[in-house]
């Protein structure tokens, strides 16, 4: 009959509009969704240069005293990328530290200091605002520390603070 006809016909085109509801929707979050990552993603590159790398800690001079210590038969290494420096020694239980920079054409700043702590699950980095042990023997005995850039190539650097020249070959 065509009341029956009708209702068919009704549940049809209910059923079409509910297709097309849902296809139109998800189209619009997949273009939303795209468009924010997209716009979002931002690739950060470092602009280092040649300080870049993993540089092996071979001698650290005293301005003070004149006396140097002997370090390239140590593991001691700073790996340099971006912001970050991650300062690491092998050989005995000194804690890995990580270091935040600034730097320009002739200058190299440690501006936080923080102890590898690990991952966040662990409680993430430990900041530092006092000098330790453990960062004066990477070289550091001020936070923040300042450094000039004596000498930079691809194979060698030498840094001089207002206490100490750290010399590093590159690894």
């Amino acid at each position: 009959s065509t009341l029956d006809r009708s209702s068919a016909a009704s549940d049809v085109y209910k059923r079409q509009t509910k297709k097309y509801k849902i296809v139109h929707a998800m189209m619009v979050a997949f273009v939303a969704i795209s468009m924010f990552a997209f716009s979002s993603c931002e690739l950060e590159s470092s602009d280092n240069g040649k300080l870049d790398g993993f540089w092996h800690l071979e001698s650290i001079d005293s301005l003070e005293n004149g006396k140097t210590v002997d370090m390239s038969k140590l593991h001691v290494f700073w790996g340099i990328e971006y912001k970050l420096i991650a300062a690491t020694q092998y050989d005995n239980n000194t804690e890995r530290m990580f270091f935040r920079f600034e730097q320009t054409s002739d200058s190299l700043k440690i501006t936080q200091a923080f102890i590898n702590h690990g991952h966040q699950d662990n409680g993430g980095d430990i900041p530092l605002t006092e000098i330790t042990n453990d960062l004066r023997y990477y070289g550091i005995n001020n936070l923040p520390e300042g450094f000039a850039k004596e000498a930079l190539s691809g194979s060698k650097m030498i840094l001089r603070s207002k206490t100490l020249r750290l010399k590093f070959k590159k690894f």
